[in-house]
């Protein structure tokens, strides 16, 4: 369910919020987003920086203060968390301190999140073909367990397990949500040595969320554990993937944007975002 307390400029179009004035105020400040900034850190890149640059701020989960002009804040008239980003394979996000277990069996982790793109055909419209996506949500791997909380340790791989993206066009389906699964914990990365190898050629599953809403928020909620991926859509079901190749990884959640196009500025309002651990 969509917060209780969005308000009525959720439900008007992208191209109005992003035409408009915008007033930035310090998250931290806003009581809905302080239990998620109370478990994370912020990774984000200067927008003026290198492809992929990321600096990271709030380490200590120390939000107090921390608003980033044009990449981190609240619109104070929505009361929105906003991320916004400019280059090619930089961010902001931020990076749930938590590094689990996708197999325990009674243990489930869940990010929520009431997601509103801004203008997204606008930010991919100068990038080639190859590159019309941004990420909003990931699960995304720490390594083989050993590693300390909000860092990645032995094990590694370069590759999150899930990602949740909007890509302009794919598979002759325009502006529509996307889920990326990794379907081996096979490092596939350039120097891993193993690009040519089947496992790699064959590493991902694509599978459609559905059209993207550019007027109002959409819900997701991401649950891992007892070595399931499950993916909701406005409290529907769109995913129900078997991990349990993955139980040698551990894994955390990150929330914002990550640009996979070029030539552009992402842009996602968040009017929630929640880290929960449910016992069975």
């Amino acid at each position: 369910m969509i917060n209780k307390n969005l308000k009525s400029v959720a439900f008007v179009s992208s191209i109005a919020l992003s035409s408009a004035a915008v007033f930035a105020a310090v998250p931290a400040d806003y009581e809905q987003f302080q239990p998620i900034l109370a478990e994370s850190k912020l990774q984000a890149s200067d927008p003026e920086g290198k492809s992929g640059n990321k600096a990271e701020y709030a380490a200590d989960s120390n939000f107090s203060g921390l608003e980033l002009k044009d990449v981190f804040f609240v619109d104070e008239d929505s009361e929105a968390l906003v991320f916004k980003m400019k280059g090619y394979k930089n961010r902001s996000e931020v990076r749930i301190l938590d590094n689990f277990d996708t197999s325990l069996p009674d243990t489930f982790y869940r990010l929520s999140a009431d997601i509103l793109p801004i203008n997204p055909q606008a930010a991919v419209a100068m990038s080639d073909g190859k590159n019309d996506a941004m990420t909003f949500l990931q699960v995304h791997n720490s390594g083989d367990g050993t590693s300390a909380r909000g860092t990645s340790g032995e094990g590694y791989i370069p590759h999150p397990l899930v990602r949740v993206v909007y890509e302009a066009e794919r598979s002759g389906k325009t502006d529509h949500y996307w889920a990326i699964i990794k379907n081996n914990a096979m490092d596939c990365g350039s120097k891993s040595g193993n690009k040519e190898k089947v496992e790699c050629k064959e590493a991902y599953i694509k599978l459609d969320l559905g059209q993207v809403d550019l007027v109002k928020p959409t819900h997701f909620d991401i649950i891992v554990g007892d070595s399931k991926l499950v993916i909701d859509r406005d409290g529907e079901t769109v995913v129900n993937h078997d991990i349990s190749y993955w139980s040698e990884k551990f894994s955390y959640f990150k929330a914002g944007v990550y640009n996979q196009f070029k030539n552009g500025t992402s842009e996602a309002h968040f009017y929630s975002l929640e880290y929960s651990i449910d016992k069975k």
